[in-house]
Formats: C-alpha cells, sequence, structure tokens
C-alpha cells in the first residue's frame, strides 16, 4: 500500500479486498456493535463477503441494529479471510475465544479510539480525540466513498451516543457533535435510539438493578461506591450478563463518589468488572492491571476469582490508584 496516512490505507484495504471478518471486544456495547454492523452493512452492499462476530453475542437492548441479526458468537470452522477488521478494542486479546481466527487473517487491521498499548495490526487507524470509534468508521466510509444511508447512520450513531453518554460525558468535542448531526441528516434518529437503548428494558434487567442497588456500599469516605451481583442472583432472575447494561452508570452517581464499581459473578466462579470515575480521571489503569481495558472514564476487567475476593483485591487496587 501506497496511501498516506492509515485512513487512506484502510480505506483502499475495503475496495480492494473481498473477504472480511469483523468483530468487537467481549461484553459488546453500542459503540462496539454500532460500528460492526454499520461496517457490515457497507461492505455487503459493495458485493464483499463479511462474517460478525461477537463471543458475547448481542445484548438485547441493541437488537434493534440493522444486520445485529447477523452476528455469530464464533466464526464457522474452517473459514478463512483476507481481512480482520477489530473494532473498539485496544488489544486482540479482548476479542475472547475469537482472537486466533483473527490473527489468521491475511491482513489485520484495528480500528480504535482507545489510548494504551502497542498495537500489533498490520494497519491501525487510532484516534484518542475520538468520542467513540463511530466517528472513525464515519470518516472510514467516506474515505472509501460508501454511502451512509439510513442503516448505516443509525448503527454509527447508536456507537457516538452510547459512548458518550447521550452527549454527557466528557469525551463530546465539536468533531462528536458534527458526526452526528450528519447522521441525523441521513436519517437516524436520536430519539429512536434513546428508546431501544435507555426505555425498552426488559423485567430481569429492572429486577437486576433494584438488587444491585440495593447491595450498594462505599468506602474510602464515600469516593468509592460499588454493587454487586452474585451467580445466585443472576440466575434467579433469569439475567444475563447484557441484562447489566448501564447499572454501573448508576453507582457512580452517589453524590460525592470519584469511582463507581459494578461486580457480576459469572457462573465459572469469574466475576467481571465495569468501572467509572468522574472528573476525567483515569480509571483504565486499574482496568489494565487485571487485563482489562477501556476509556479513561470507563473501563472493564474480568477477575478469575470468586465475587467477595474480586470485591477485595479491585477495590484495594482502586483505594492504592486514588492514594488511600
Amino acid at each position: 500500500m501506497t496511501s498516506k496516512n492509515p485512513l487512506d490505507t484502510i480505506a483502499e484495504i475495503l475496495k480492494s479486498r473481498h473477504s472480511f471478518l469483523i468483530g468487537g471486544h467481549i461484553n459488546p456495547d453500542g459503540d462496539s456493535l454500532g460500528c460492526m454492523c454499520a461496517l457490515g452493512i457497507a461492505l455487503r452492499k459493495k458485493g464483499k463477503e463479511v462474517t460478525l462476530v461477537s463471543a458475547d453475542g448481542v445484548p438485547n437492548i441493541y437488537s434493534f441494529l440493522p444486520a445485529s441479526h447477523t452476528i455469530q458468537n464464533e466464526v464457522p470452522p474452517g473459514s478463512k479471510y483476507e481481512v480482520g477488521i477489530i473494532l473498539d478494542s485496544e488489544d486482540p486479546s479482548r476479542l475472547g475465544p475469537v482472537e486466533e481466527a483473527f490473527r489468521q487473517c491475511e491482513v489485520l487491521v484495528e480500528i480504535d479510539h482507545h489510548p494504551g498499548r502497542e498495537r500489533d495490526g498490520d494497519t491501525q487507524l487510532v484516534r484518542t480525540s475520538a468520542a467513540a470509534a463511530g466517528e472513525i468508521v464515519l470518516d472510514l466510509l467516506k474515505a472509501a466513498d460508501i454511502l451512509i444511508d439510513r442503516e448505516i447512520a443509525t448503527c454509527l450513531l447508536t456507537a457516538i451516543v452510547t459512548d458518550t453518554g447521550s452527549f454527557r460525558f466528557s469525551n463530546v468535542t465539536p468533531d462528536t457533535l458534527r458526526a452526528a448531526a450528519t447522521l441525523v441528516e441521513q436519517g437516524a434518529s436520536i430519539s429512536e435510539i434513546a428508546h431501544h437503548v435507555y426505555e425498552s428494558r426488559s423485567v430481569a434487567s429492572l429486577r437486576l438493578l433494584g438488587f444491585a442497588l440495593s447491595s450498594l456500599k462505599t468506602t474510602a469516605g464515600g469516593r468509592i461506591a460499588w454493587a454487586s451481583l452474585g451467580k445466585e442472583q443472576m440466575a434467579s432472575f433469569d439475567g444475563s450478563e447484557s441484562e447489566t447494561e448501564g447499572v454501573v452508570n448508576y453507582v457512580r452517581s452517589v453524590r460525592n463518589a470519584r469511582v463507581g464499581l459494578l461486580f457480576r459473578e459469572s457462573p465459572d466462579g469469574t466475576t467481571r468488572v465495569s468501572l467509572r470515575s468522574r472528573d476525567g480521571s483515569d480509571i483504565s489503569q486499574v482496568a489494565r492491571l487485571f487485563g482489562g481495558g477501556g476509556h479513561r472514564t470507563a473501563a472493564g476487567c474480568t477477575i478469575n476469582k470468586p465475587l467477595a475476593e474480586a470485591e477485595e483485591i479491585v477495590i484495594d487496587a482502586v483505594k492504592k490508584w486514588m492514594g488511600c
């Protein structure tokens, strides 16, 4: 490739290559899934062969996304692809069990807005100033001369709305708002997205929210707040990991809390942790201590220990990070 920058290089790859494997991080959010669906739709409309994969599937609240029904939990055995595209993930290991399939692609592309590690894809398009990977994918599709229709716009606006907390977070920039305006002009609806993501919850998710908030605790003079869901509670409410989407934001909203944490125990005895911080503090530093990652103010990790032990070691790490 002789393109001058990664954006042009990847745009040329989208034009010239035929088969693509596209995926994002485990415990997928709206940014990861929105970008996956947008790229999948765009490339399929150009006659390309595309497999979309998410090791943890698609949370119910994102099932409205066009093309979400085509996302698979695993890569079909024996499949080979010219190009693997990793979206919204600072480390291929966060792809989960499908990582090896991406490693076997002829060309590996990484598109992300997280800061951090040295990447190992053949081509990386990383823009840490972007509030969401959806902003970057929008620019990429424009560079590849792909028409942004209503379906693609809906996917990318979902990516931006969810990764900015409906434009409430400190990561919002004038470029973010300009990108959102472009997508609305192409037919995407913020109110429709808000309805599906924030105003259409299952009974299980609301029950889990209630139980999580009833477990709320604080420490460090109220500067750290956390809530927990054990595997028994998850099972008793028929709740999956996806049903806890957004719960951690309630925890972070505790007055005077600098950090909010949500612990969710999995059936296998491991514990997933969501971490949120205020005032731009880089809580991803804590997540990376345990092999996780994310944004400055929103990160996650998985602890290979049961709930009580995970709480102890993560809260201790947060206290040290805060200088307590």
